[in-house]
């Protein structure tokens, strides 16, 4: 029996904050027993769902059960759900806006259950369920992916991050393949042709963390850690390069995890933890309590790698570890607390690292890694509070982005700062410790961290917490006879929206060489005097965030820019020199640096840089510059020396790191005939990197940049490179490298491929991988296509509502800033901002635009100034 409600009969689309409230305060106790069964290739995931909770009271209203699928359109539909038993008794199914009624007539105060069937769509993109087919060896990979709520996509569930439920899974496999959820397996079953897999009961988990993953995967066993066993799993083609690489995953697992748990006293919270390797998983990882996800490419390196390779990929591994217990252990409440989960685990993987190394370099990656993102959104008119108000978890996918991944974490450390490291330390552990597999609120962390300190610090949270933007702070001073006669710090909100926020900063009174004198500062207004730096010697320069543990945007005052600009390359300490070269790089954005002054600088500076981070963040600016930032004249007059520069350190430089990222470098900015006759050079033998064998994935970014540069061999190089790599990856990277080409044809059939159906009506193969599409927006947007490109900016703007829909969490973001950012004119500018006038129905998408609309606008005016 089935039938579709009217639509006022029916909650809206998604989960509301409403009908979340209404569901949390009537439903505990909840369990999940789920039996589902995948078959090679088929469209469909066939399940079996029985739901057990206790209600405080029997409801006045139907009770809401979610279960959607989508149509290729992303639209919900209905139909996949059959039998429904409410307390053993049959009741008609009815359905609509992806969910299920229970009537309140069947359900009772205290134990109630829910028994149905079900079918759920399986693809290679936009489903919850989704299928890899590896090329080289025909193996079938299959993993679940629910974040933020495509739980519901998949079974019948209460898909809300605040009820918490005990999941029991028993999953129905091809016989050869190998199964890996949240717990270990209890037992299995074979017969000639299936396997049945039984899995322990979980721990109370959210269902956006229940997880499984299947296929034939093999094992790479790992140690035990204090009574936790580490497992890696990988499919088959990649054992052997998985192997090299595990040692190196698995001491970084190991380490913090006995790290962290001594540091949150509190012992890892799950039985196991697996982590098992998805070849192009949308994410570099995701937390499933017991079993992370890691995107494929995060851990087994395509190419050579460079140190900041290697740290991301220790970062990446160490921030889904430390979810165990930021998000898993303890979950937020609702997803506009987001950052409860992200923040710490960010914050927490940099402090676990900083046990391992010096510390200083630890936090000068962290300043590199995280403060320049934050920033960047922080500065514009899209930016969101810390702490985003989500109406319905259909709209959870905004909450994602560098405000929880970047200015979170950075807020973090200000208050550790602020209350010092063991207060810090200890709100932590009562914070965990009250919340035992449960969920909880900002307000609650910050009721911990007061209590810990004692001081409150609800005030200061709030302006933090729930003010969106930062301070733009500067200094002002003056000296006399050798000492400073006055000093005073200032604060304006760099919105220009009126805020100011507290916070504590050293200041480094700097001598030519970086030495100096350091006093502390206090700001609570929009200015403050600084006594304590007054009659101290007069310095060649000053810094106002001596140390980076303070938030915004920190511009050197003229005085002081023009002497960094010309000592900065015998300042001694690498994370000084870090500090000034970020702050030189926020000058150049608000139009106080040069780009060409800029560009020389750096290239002045890099061949002599002892720190290869450092180099290697130079060198990412550098080429920024050099794309965006620099006018068409100015970057010919340029374009001579910086390949000359590139060429020579790509055959020359000291360091192994440098030499990688200058090739990375040259491929990715070289539009010259010598530069195109280099990268020739590299495909076929001539020349070469010294230390650098060339890989697969090194030989498609070459012939890739030669497409996009309308090279003449371009053609038949990647005819040839797609007959010689039959690899599923070489698949990808030329379809891929044909983003690229430079003809109005190929930018339309791209772009057709992009905006199609993401799948069948049945949940079949979408037509394009959505990784395929995120590889190679970049390509089609590539900086020195802008006239090709222009024409599908109106288009990418209208698309916005189907990328929503249908795409996976950071999908969205990637298309906006790659359609946006790529370009560079006042004309592309007056298309954004007429879509803008035009379109008013999604605040949310309107945020999104406006976060990268900065960007193309700063590009205009920077390339526009006269300096």
């Amino acid at each position: 029996m089935s039938s579709t409600a009217s639509a006022a009969d029916l909650p809206e689309e998604g989960v509301s904050r409403d009908l979340a409230r209404e569901r949390a305060a009537l439903i505990s106790d909840l369990h999940y027993r789920l039996s589902l069964t995948v078959e090679p290739k088929a469209p469909r995931m066939q399940g079996h769902a029985a739901i057990e909770f206790r209600l405080s009271r029997k409801p006045a209203a139907a009770l809401v059960l979610d279960f959607r699928d989508l149509n290729p359109r992303g639209d919900v539909i209905d139909g996949s759900a059959r039998g429904l038993k409410v307390n053993q008794a049959a009741v008609k199914l009815v359905q609509g806006n992806g969910h299920i009624i229970i009537p309140t007539a069947s359900l009772k105060a205290g134990e109630n259950n829910i028994e149905l069937d079900f079918d759920s769509g399986i693809a290679a993109a936009s489903r919850a369920i989704t299928r890899y087919v590896d090329s080289q060896d025909g193996s079938e990979y299959l993993y679940s992916l629910f974040v933020p709520m495509d739980a519901s996509l998949a079974f019948p569930c209460f898909d809300q991050p605040d009820l918490k439920a005990r999941f029991t899974l028993t999953l129905n496999t091809p016989k050869e393949w190998t199964a890996i959820s949240n717990t270990k397996v209890q037992s299995s079953f074979h017969t000639p042709l299936t396997t049945q897999w039984h899995f322990d009961e979980t721990k109370p988990i959210s269902t956006y963390l229940f997880a499984f993953a299947t296929g034939p995967f093999e094992r790479l066993e790992g140690p035990t850690v204090r009574g936790v066993p580490l497992q890696l799993y990988v499919r088959k083609s990649m054992l052997a390069r998985a192997k090299e690489e595990w040692p190196a995953v698995q001491t970084s697992v190991q380490h913090g995890m006995e790290l962290m748990a001594d540091y949150f006293a509190q012992p890892f919270p799950f039985p196991k933890y697996d982590e098992v390797l998805i070849p192009g998983f949308p994410y570099g990882g995701m937390e499933h309590a017991g079993a992370t996800f890691l995107n494929e490419d995060t851990v087994l390196f395509r190419t050579v790698p460079t140190v900041n390779d290697i740290n991301r990929r220790a970062i990446t591994v160490i921030h889904e570890l430390a979810h165990q217990w930021f998000g898993d252990f303890v979950t937020m409440r609702w997803f506009d607390d987001l950052w409860l989960k992200e923040g710490f685990a960010q914050y927490m993987a940099y402090h676990t690292q900083a046990q391992l190394e010096p510390p200083d370099m630890v936090w000068k990656r962290f300043y590199e890694s995280i403060k320049p993102l934050a920033y960047r959104i922080d500065g514009t008119h899209g930016t969101t509070p810390i702490y985003q108000q989500i109406a319905n978890l259909k709209d959870a996918k905004s909450a994602y982005g560098a405000i929880v991944y970047q200015k979170a974490p950075s807020l973090l450390k200000l208050l550790a700062f602020n209350i010092g490291e063991d207060n810090f330390r200890d709100g932590v552990r009562i914070f965990l410790r009250e919340h035992a597999y449960g969920n909880a609120e900002w307000k609650d962390l910050i009721a911990a961290f007061s209590r810990a300190s004692k001081t409150d610090l609800t005030p200061w949270a709030k302006l933090w917490v729930e003010q969106r933007g930062m301070p733009q702070v500067e200094v002002n001073w003056a000296c006399s006879e050798g000492k400073i006669s006055s000093f005073e710090i200032t604060q304006k909100d760099a919105l220009g929206e009126g805020h100011v926020w507290p916070f504590h900063t050293q200041i480094l009174l700097a001598s030519a060489s970086g030495a100096g004198e350091r006093v502390m500062a206090s700001l609570t207004g929009a200015a403050a005097p600084v006594p304590e730096a007054v009659g101290k010697s007069c310095p060649a320069w000053v810094f106002a965030n001596d140390g980076d543990n303070a938030y915004g945007r920190f511009l050197l005052d003229a005085r002081s820019q023009a002497e960094v600009l010309r000592t900065l390359g015998s300042i001694t300490n690498p994370f000084e020199r870090t500090l000034l070269w970020g702050a030189l790089w926020d000058g150049l954005r608000e139009t106080r640096v040069a780009p060409s002054d800029y560009v020389n600088l750096a290239l002045d500076l890099v061949p002599n840089e002892k720190d290869p981070e450092l180099a290697i963040s130079i060198m990412g600016r550098l080429g920024g510059t050099y794309e965006s930032y620099l006018d068409p004249a100015a970057r010919r007059q340029l374009t001579d020396r910086f390949e000359t520069f590139l060429l020579a350190g790509m055959t020359g430089a000291p360091s192994l790191d440098l030499r990688i990222t200058y090739f990375r470098t040259l491929y990715n900015v070289g539009t010259s005939e010598k530069a195109r006759a280099a990268i020739h050079g590299l495909l076929d033998g001539r020349l070469e990197v010294p230390g650098v064998p060339l890989k697969q994935r090194d030989r498609w970014n070459l012939i890739a940049s030669l497409t996009a540069l309308g090279d003449p061999g371009a053609g038949e190089l990647l005819a040839a490179e797609r007959q010689r790599d039959q690899t599923e990856d070489g698949r990808k990277y030329a379809w891929v490298s044909g983003a690229g080409t430079p003809s109005a044809e190929s930018k339309k059939e791209y772009f057709a491929s992009y905006v199609a159906a993401s799948g069948g009506a049945s949940g079949g193969e979408a037509s394009v991988q959505e990784d395929w599409i995120t590889a190679s927006l970049g390509l089609f947007n590539r900086w020195n296509q802008t006239a090709l490109s222009l024409p599908y900016l109106k288009p990418a703007l209208d698309a916005l509502p189907q990328i929503k829909r249908e795409r996976k969490i950071f999908f969205l973001t990637n298309w906006l800033s790659s359609f946006v950012e790529g370009q560079d004119s006042k004309e592309a500018l007056k298309t954004v901002d007429d879509f803008l006038a035009a379109n008013q129905s999604d605040p949310d998408l309107k945020l999104k635009i406006l976060e990268v609309r900065d960007e193309l606008a700063r590009t205009v005016k920077i390339r526009s100034s006269q300096f």
